[in-house]
């Protein structure tokens, strides 16, 4: 741990410096409005995500240890726009971008928010602020960790970042035993503690659309297929196929690329494209849904579901729709997502890897046998539930609660 913290301090003073206006490194490295702000007093646990899903991960731990220690506080950072943006107003935290994994800014973080506990989700980890949380004997403890391979600092070819994970960290809390054999192998003792996604799943069931989303529905004439978390791949992905017997319904990822995501489409002439921002709900061929936070709820009227982002490096949340009962199908690149190995094998994700793949999941759209699956699907992730439980006491056990 000699050249990585000269290096970090140069390359993230060098980017903050020199980026563009409105890029990433202006975004993250600009926000320091907590510089301004006296240092938290009183116990403290602080969470760190990477983005929207490694806090959807968190949260249920998250609440339940609050709920059981009402006299602590959080602070939540994120490294990504994509999760700060959607949750930089949630009520049981302060929340903050995470500064720079510079040593300089690692020491004022840490005077500021003076954790009692670090609680990291996934994979998220910066050396500085691993030794920084060591040093201070701030306890850390990861959760949610899947590891398809050894995370690149604790790679034996750097011996002191390695020995600073390993001293630095309480407890790996991973999510299965393959994750845990891995660990081992790389030399890591790890805790099996479960994938706390389905508790925050399970949260969802029952989740209704409003009466804006039941009207559009009830004015369809054909069942509606649902691309939920859409990318522009996605979309692209739909055009060989004959869609004309469904009522196709977008959500993008990003809301500002929806004209982007329709011009996608190449199959639809704007006429047969309607948005729900702007008309009147009716039958429709295409409707795009550029509104953020009812995806979860619209997974409840579809009768198919497409899971988005795995055309592009992983699938987005295909949980969200199990919760509502619906069996969903996804792209290719599905195999990073740890509960998504499950729910393929369970049969309630159908990967696309060719055009047949398409016609199997199409053809069952609509049918009995497919809604009772869904229902199935929906009791078999509600079993999965715990993982939220035995983290909370790992916590607590870490500041001997």
């Amino acid at each position: 741990m000699i050249i990585y913290p000269l290096l970090a301090e140069f390359v993230f003073r060098t980017g903050a410096a020199f980026g563009r206006t409105g890029s990433w490194w202006k975004t993250v490295g600009g926000s320091q409005n907590w510089t301004h702000e006296l240092p938290l007093e009183g116990k403290t646990i602080w969470m760190h995500c990477a983005s929207l899903g490694e806090f959807e991960t968190g949260r249920p731990v998250l609440e339940q240890f609050l709920d059981r220690h009402e006299h602590w506080q959080a602070v939540i950072t994120f490294f990504s726009p994509s999760g700060y943006e959607p949750r930089k107003h949630y009520s049981r935290a302060k929340v903050h971008y995470l500064p720079f994994d510079r040593p300089s800014l690692v020491k004022k973080w840490l005077a500021y928010v003076q954790p009692d506990l670090a609680l990291m989700v996934r994979y998220d980890l910066w050396p500085n602020y691993i030794a920084g949380l060591r040093r201070a004997n701030v306890p850390v403890v990861v959760m949610g960790m899947s590891a398809p391979k050894t995370p690149w600092y604790l790679s034996r070819v750097l011996p002191l970042i390695r020995k600073n994970f390993i001293d630095g960290v309480h407890t790996w809390g991973v999510v299965s035993e393959a994750d845990a054999a891995r660990m081992s192998m790389a030399g890591v003792h790890s805790e099996v503690l479960g994938n706390p996604k389905y508790d925050y799943a399970g949260a969802l069931v029952g989740v209704e659309a409003n009466e804006k989303f039941k009207a559009w529905k009830g004015a369809q004439q054909k069942p509606v297929l649902l691309v939920g978390s859409a990318h522009l791949s996605d979309c692209e992905a739909l055009n060989n196929l004959d869609l004309r017997e469904y009522s196709l319904w977008v959500v993008p990822h990003d809301l500002k690329e929806s004209s982007k995501l329709q011009g996608a489409l190449a199959q639809y002439e704007s006429s047969q494209v309607l948005d729900s921002t702007r008309d009147e709900p009716k039958a429709t061929d295409v409707l795009m849904v550029p509104e953020f936070g009812v995806l979860v709820s619209l997974y409840g009227l579809a009768d198919g579901v497409v899971i988005g982002g795995g055309w592009e490096k992983a699938t987005h949340n295909v949980l969200e729709a199990i919760a509502q009962g619906k069996v969903a199908a996804c792209g290719p690149n599905w195999q990073k997502i740890a509960e998504n190995k499950e729910l393929v094998e369970e049969g309630f994700l159908q990967p696309i890897q060719a055009h047949e793949d398409w016609a199997q999941y199409l053809d069952q759209v609509g049918t009995e046998e497919f809604s009772a699956k869904g229902k199935k699907a929906q009791a078999w992730m509600l079993e999965q539930r715990g993982a939220a439980e035995k983290i909370v006491k790992v916590l607590e056990e870490a500041v001997q609660l």
